[in-house]
């Protein structure tokens, strides 16, 4: 099967991924560049990793945005997107552990807490971490 830049409406300039869903060949047409060929990103039940400028429901980039995505997963990143740190492990935290949080942007935490921007907080352990895209770790400390 051959996909057209007509038959989806596709405009010139426009950037779009293409998996083994949509088509097990692929010939470019004249008008069409193959940019270049995207590995998956596979995630364990033990890693997480944020996405910058996610692709929303309208499929175009929500610029300055951040999207966390928990493993185990395999994904595809879409043009425009790309990972912030990589594929990160999961915070594990032994009893004499703990992380220094302060929010980035203003959200309600898993507690009912609000968080404002600036505010600070300790995680202790035993514990395993995700930190969510409102917030970011500043230390880590053992006692």
């Amino acid at each position: 099967a051959v996909v057209s830049t007509q038959s989806t409406g596709r405009k010139s300039g426009e950037q779009w991924l293409l998996t083994l869903k949509d088509s097990e060949a692929f010939i470019p047409d004249v008008h069409e560049n193959v940019i270049t060929v995207a590995n998956i990103s596979t995630l364990t039940n033990r890693q997480y990793c944020v996405i910058l400028d996610p692709v929303g429901e309208d499929g175009k980039n929500r610029l300055g945005q951040r999207k966390l995505v928990k493993g185990e997963k395999s994904f595809f990143l879409q043009p425009g997107e790309r990972l912030e740190s990589g594929i990160q492990d999961v915070h594990i935290l032994l009893e004499d552990e703990a992380l220094i949080i302060k929010a980035v942007l203003a959200f309600k935490d898993s507690d009912g807490v609000d968080r404002q921007p600036g505010n600070m907080w300790m995680v202790r352990g035993p514990a395993e971490f995700i930190p969510s895209v409102e917030m970011e770790i500043i230390d880590r400390r053992k006692a």
